[in-house]
């Protein structure tokens, strides 16, 4: 799988290692263990494709543990102890989640470019205050960021969803059975019996609504806690039902063991990500970590590899290696290339290098320590363990800002912004190899011409030049803008499309004024010239329609995304695109479709953004990749009599690849296919060409 998204859960931190608490259960240890490691493996190798369903197992382990906890300490307390309780939660999680969130700051300042680097920061502070879950899951939602590398603190969504649960769930619990015991006459003894009844309305509550939201709003409900306390609900039920779950009969438990541990392996196994997750996919490894826990109540399992000793110190330090895991996977490829075996290699060892450290100075001192306890003065464990903390930090700090001192300085110069050149004034100086005119024939020009970059390579993604300025975002209704010439003879030109129309308008503002051109603009999210949009994205449709064959414009410019889908899928678009066309086009008003640019794969991008990145790096896409998706709106065209096609794939592409970098002018922004405002500013003056030859014929 690509590090493009989180689809995995924190593990609760297991039990002190070598010192066993009383009740320990080694089963569940172990099943940490295979959680983690199926996590692992799905963010580092790609492999197996269900490694994320990891986040379902770690919720079953917490709602099992915390609730048996919970329940333990009413039944024997009458109360519970909500200062104990939040106190135990902080030695586990805080010390070791916050260092994680310092050092990943830390080496994004030295890795990332400026404006990804402010990003993180925003990331670890809402990361930090458990709010993380909600934070990406509206990034998720969010087009433009949908292509955008993910952020190396996205993991920390599911321990927000944890700590959310756990800071209602003991309130609602201590609150029912006051209520109950003052004015109900219930007694200690029915603490399971209300727990059992608040649990099971809770997790039915929230599995409809997951299924509900599964189907309307897929990354919301894989993000949000609402759609997953289920799942935590679950092995809360298993530690309310316990008393009533002992099988005597070791053979039964282990039978039920084995069933169990084989439904996780089917579930990392099978499980595909997007339509149906989470609900009901989690279904399986959520019923079947149950499982594996119901059966080792009554007595241990005979399960080795959930008991073997490799297998109990994975799970030792399976929070640890959650925690570390994610920003190794994605800071990493600001070095060397995804799914290359050195990537895998440094992957794994650094993971399991700075985890096993983690856990062995910093979590298990921390979750030792005797913070909180009346009468108490020591701190985080014996004093060298806080003296090793704080000169940890203190070294991953320095060694962030030394970092990247020492990669601005080698970093190789940046190429002034390159001034537009105006439609016609590239064939007179054949001199110009900058951006799109490095690609024209006409011109003697290398591909790229020394070491400096435009915009600067690490900013790249940010590069957008004000396109999205006048832009309807999902939802919003349609929001149109002029641009270019004020005198009463300006060829009015209606620009409409999606966002890859949008990203026209740096390249040809600078070109509107001398081509005599009033461009009035008409793009938003999902606005792709249809008669009335069919995922409902784009609100102002109708309006767009009614403007365009109001016989207002002379021209209407459109472009669309090249929207990948089945040969179905690109049918129905492009009797869409007819209907929509035919009825400007038959008018005194010109259509012109100008073909989308090329697609850039994941390596393209990440690799003009890696800290060694080059201009001689070759950073590129194979065309037959980059041009594999048909563009349905081309087809379209050339099927509405009296409309043109305009197509700049030449300055994209040559000799059978579509490099990232042409004529020191990075290409895209994103593995969206979106362009960079730099390079559309050369591409400009080709564009308004072509358009004119276009019209002319």
């Amino acid at each position: 799988m690509a590090v493009s998204a989180v689809r995995s859960a924190p593990p609760a931190p297991a039990g002190r290692f070598g010192r066993r608490p009383a009740g320990f259960r080694p089963d569940v240890q172990g099943l940490r263990a295979v959680a983690v490691l199926a996590v692992i493996a799905d963010h580092l190798l790609g492999w197996p494709r269900g490694g994320f369903v990891g986040v379902d197992v770690f919720f079953v382990i917490s709602g099992f543990l915390i609730t048996g906890l919970l329940l333990r300490k009413y039944e024997r307390t009458g109360t519970i102890s909500f200062s104990t309780f939040y106190a135990r939660r902080a030695k586990r999680i805080l010390p070791a989640a916050a260092f994680v969130l310092l050092v990943t700051v830390g080496a994004s300042f030295a890795l990332l470019g400026a404006e990804r680097f402010r990003s993180v920061v925003g990331d670890a502070v809402l990361s930090f205050l458990f709010v993380g879950n909600w934070h990406f899951a509206r990034q998720g939602v969010d087009y433009f960021q949908e292509s955008q590398p993910p952020s190396p603190l996205q993991h920390y969504w599911s321990l927000a969803v944890e700590e959310q649960f756990y800071l209602v769930w003991p309130w609602l619990l201590l609150g029912l059975l006051i209520v109950g015991m003052r004015h109900l006459g219930w007694r200690r003894s029915h603490a399971r019996l209300v727990a059992g009844v608040a649990v099971a309305v809770l997790t039915v509550t929230s599995l409809a609504w997951g299924l509900l939201e599964t189907t309307a709003q897929p990354t919301w409900a894989y993000f949000t806690t609402s759609s997953r306390a289920w799942e935590l609900g679950v092995g809360a039920l298993v530690a309310v039902l316990s008393n009533h779950l002992r099988i005597t009969s070791e053979p039964v438990r282990s039978v039920l063991a084995w069933l169990g541990l084989a439904g996780i392996a089917v579930a990392i196994a099978v499980t595909p990500e997007g339509a149906g997750f989470p609900v009901p996919w989690a279904l399986l490894p959520v019923l079947s970590a149950a499982v594996v826990i119901a059966a080792g109540v009554g007595g241990p399992v005979a399960l080795w590899p959930l008991t073997h000793r490799a297998g109990q110190y994975v799970g030792e330090i399976s929070y640890s290696l959650y925690l570390w895991h994610f920003p190794v996977a994605v800071l990493l490829l600001a070095f060397v290339p995804q799914g290359s075996a050195i990537y895998v290699v440094l992957g794994l060892a650094l993971t399991f290098v700075l985890s096993a450290a983690s856990y062995r100075w910093l979590e298990a001192p921390a979750r030792h320590a005797v913070w909180f306890r009346r009468g108490v003065r020591t701190g985080l464990g014996p004093p060298a363990g806080w003296y090793r903390f704080a000169a940890a930090c203190a070294v991953v700090v320095l060694l962030g800002v030394a970092g990247h001192a020492a990669a601005r300085v080698a970093a190789p110069p940046r190429l002034a912004a390159p001034d537009a050149v105006l439609a016609g004034g590239t064939a007179a100086d054949p001199a110009d190899c900058v951006g799109a005119a490095a690609l024209d024939p006409r011109h003697d020009c290398a591909l790229n011409a020394g070491p400096a970059a435009a915009p600067d390579p690490a900013s790249a993604s940010y590069d957008d030049g004000g396109a999205y300025d006048c832009y309807a975002y999902q939802g919003e209704p349609a929001k149109t803008c002029t641009f270019g010439s004020d005198r009463p003879t300006a060829t009015r030109v209606a620009l409409v499309g999606d966002s890859h129309a949008a990203q026209l308008v740096p390249m040809l503002e600078p070109q509107l004024d001398a081509a005599g051109w009033r461009l009035d603009t008409y793009v938003g999210n999902g606005c792709r010239w249809h008669l009335a949009e069919r995922d409902g994205t784009c609100r102002g449709l109708p309006e767009i329609q009614e403007s365009l064959e109001s016989g207002g414009y002379d021209v209407v410019l459109t472009t669309a995304s090249r929207a990948p889908g089945d040969r179905a899928r690109h049918a129905l678009a492009h009797d869409d695109y007819v209907d929509a066309m035919r009825p400007v086009a038959d008018s005194v008003t010109k259509v012109v479709v100008l073909a989308d640019n090329p697609d850039a794969d994941a390596e393209s991008v990440r690799c003009v953004a890696a800290v060694t990145f080059s201009v001689d790096d070759g950073c590129g896409t194979p065309a037959a990749r980059a041009l594999a998706e048909p563009d349905p709106l081309v087809a379209a065209a050339r099927d509405v009599p009296g409309a043109h096609v305009v197509d700049l794939t030449d300055r994209y592409c040559a000799g059978g690849r579509c490099p990232s970098v042409i004529g020191n002018v990075v290409v895209y922004r994103d593995t969206g296919g979106h362009i960079t405002a730099t390079w559309a500013r050369t591409l400009g003056s080709y564009a308004v060409e072509r358009i004119r030859a276009a019209l002319a014929r």
